[in-house]
C-alpha cells in the first residue's frame, strides 16, 4: 500500500482520534514547529548542517536558495521522508523526529501534483477522507467546501487529463487541506507553470493559507515568489541557513554577499579601507549613513541597482559623481546603464532606472550624473 503522505495527502495527524494522542498539549508552546540542531548525511556528505529554525502558527515560511543547498532534504526531513542523523523537529510542543510520515500532521504538495490519473477531481479530493474511513456524508460536504475553496466547483467530475496545469496545482493544493492538517508543506510547487499563471496561482495560494490560517513551509529555488509570498524567508547555502528574516529584511538588509547576490543583482566594489563613515572602494571615496566597524573578509561595497540614482536627483548628492554610459538596456519599465565613474574608467556600476522617470533617455557615451544613496550602501563580506 502506498505511504499517503507520498501521494501528497494529507498524513495522519498526531492528536486525532487515529494517530498519536496529545498534539495539543503543546499548543502553548512560543512556535508551532521547532527544528534544533537538524543534521542530515549521505554518506561523506553533509546535505543538511546542524540547521534550526522555529516557525509559528499560520506563518508562511520560505526555504529558499540554489540547487543542491539543502532544502528539499529539509523539507523531506520535516515530512519524514528522510532520516535526521542528528538533531531535533517538533511540532506543536511534540517531539516527531522519529516519527513515520503517516503518524505527522501535515499536507504536502509536490512540484509534480502527484493526482491519481484514475480518479476524478472530486475522487482526489476525497482520497484522505476515504483512508480514515470518513462517512459518506461527511466526505461529500468536506469535497464540496473544497472544491468551492479553490474555485474548481465546474470541475469535479473531469479527470487530471482534461484539467489545466494551474487547474491540477489547485486540486493538489486542495487535496492536501481535506484532513485540515495543522502544517502544510509545498515542495516548488509553482515551478512547473509558466510565468503568467504562477504569479496568479501565487497570489491565490498566498490568500487561501491566510483565510484557512494554516502554517506552511514552502521550498523555492525562485527569489521573486520567495519575497512576494513568505511572512519570513530561510536563505540556504551549502545545507546551512545563511540568514532568517521577512522579506524585506533580507533583501534590504543582507548579512552576507551570498544572500545579497543571491536574491537580486548587487554591484560590488572592493572596500581598501574603511574609516568611520568613509569607505575607500575601487580607489573612490564614499560616505555610509552608519560608522562601520571591524570590516568583514573580502570587504565589498555594495549596492542595489534600482537605489543608483542618475539625473538630477542626482546632482549634488552625497556620494554623486560624474560618469559616462557605457551601455545602454531597454528591459520595459526599467532602462539598465552600464555606468563608468569618471574619476575610475576601469570600475562599471549598474543602475536599473524607471523608463517613465527620464525626460531623455542616455545613449552610449553620454556623460550623467549619479549617486549612491547612503541609507542603500551596504558593507558585506564573503565570496563576489
Amino acid at each position: 500500500m502506498r505511504d499517503t503522505a507520498q501521494d501528497g495527502v494529507a498524513a495522519k495527524r498526531p492528536g486525532s482520534a487515529a494517530a498519536t494522542p496529545g498534539l495539543t498539549e503543546g499548543a502553548s508552546a512560543p512556535s508551532y514547529l521547532s527544528v534544533a540542531g537538524l543534521t542530515k548525511r549521505f554518506g561523506a556528505a553533509t546535505v543538511v548542517a546542524d540547521v534550526a529554525f522555529e516557525v509559528a502558527a499560520s506563518e508562511f515560511l520560505c526555504v529558499l536558495g540554489p540547487s543542491g543547498c539543502g532544502k528539499t532534504t529539509l523539507l523531506r526531513l520535516i515530512a519524514g521522508f528522510e532520516r535526521a542523523d542528528g538533531g531535533s523537529i517538533r511540532q506543536a510542543g511534540i517531539d516527531i523526529t522519529h516519527l513515520p510520515p503517516e503518524a505527522r500532521d501535515y499536507g504536502i504538495v509536490f512540484q509534480s501534483y502527484a493526482l491519481f490519473p484514475n480518479r476524478t477531481v472530486g475522487g482526489n479530493l476525497a482520497f484522505g477522507l476515504e483512508a480514515v474511513g470518513a462517512p459518506r456524508a461527511t466526505r461529500e460536504a468536506k469535497v464540496a467546501e473544497l472544491l468551492t475553496l479553490v474555485g474548481l466547483q465546474a470541475h469535479a467530475h473531469k479527470y487530471p487529463n482534461q484539467l489545466s496545469g494551474g487547474q491540477q496545482q489547485r486540486v493538489a493544493l486542495a487535496r492536501a487541506l481535506a484532513l485540515s492538517p495543522g502544517l502544510l508543506l509545498l515542495d516548488e510547487p509553482l515551478s512547473a507553470l509558466d510565468a503568467n499563471v504562477r504569479a496568479h496561482l501565487r497570489d491565490e495560494l498566498r490568500a487561501l493559507q491566510k483565510r484557512v490560517g494554516v502554517t506552511a513551509m514552502m521550498v523555492t529555488h525562485d527569489q521573486v515568489e520567495a519575497l512576494s509570498i513568505a511572512d519570513r524567508i530561510i536563505v540556504m547555502n551549502g545545507g546551512r541557513i545563511e540568514q532568517i528574516g521577512t522579506p524585506s529584511e533580507v533583501y534590504e538588509r543582507p548579512d552576507t554577499l551570498f544572500v545579497a547576490k543571491f536574491l537580486a543583482d548587487m554591484n560590488t566594489l572592493p572596500i581598501a579601507r574603511a574609516d568611520g563613515t568613509v569607505v575607500e572602494a575601487a580607489g573612490l571615496t564614499w560616505v555610509l549613513e552608519r560608522p562601520q566597524g571591524q570590516l568583514p573578509a573580502n570587504p565589498q561595497l555594495c549596492i542595489r541597482p534600482a537605489a543608483v540614482l542618475v539625473g538630477e536627483a542626482a546632482r549634488g548628492a552625497p556620494n554623486g559623481f560624474a560618469a559616462r554610459v557605457a551601455h545602454v538596456d531597454f528591459l520595459g519599465d526599467l532602462v539598465r546603464l552600464t555606468l563608468q565613474p569618471d574619476a575610475n574608467a576601469r570600475t562599471t556600476l549598474v543602475a536599473d532606472v524607471l523608463r517613465a522617470s527620464l525626460s531623455i533617455r542616455p545613449r552610449t557615451g553620454d556623460m550623467v550624473h549619479a549617486c549612491l544613496p547612503p541609507r542603500h550602501v551596504l558593507v558585506l563580506g564573503g565570496d563576489v
